[in-house]
């Protein structure tokens, strides 16, 4: 995952990112751009997996 794609699960913010992570923001700016670190990608996608299935539970 790259850092770009990881961001937008947080609308585009480095501070919303880490706060959603619990780091702290110039954490993420040493990330390199291609590819973040394996932990926090795996965070990232639970992340994900949670607000789909909250999004699921949502009555339409």
């Amino acid at each position: 995952m790259t850092k770009s794609e990881a961001l937008e699960v947080a609308g585009g913010s480095v501070n919303e990112l880490a706060r959603m992570l619990g780091i702290k923001h110039p954490a993420i700016s040493q990330w390199d751009d291609k590819q973040i670190p394996e932990l926090r990608e795996y965070q990232i996608k639970d992340l994900i997996n949670e607000r789909n299935a909250q999004k699921k539970e949502e009555p339409a």
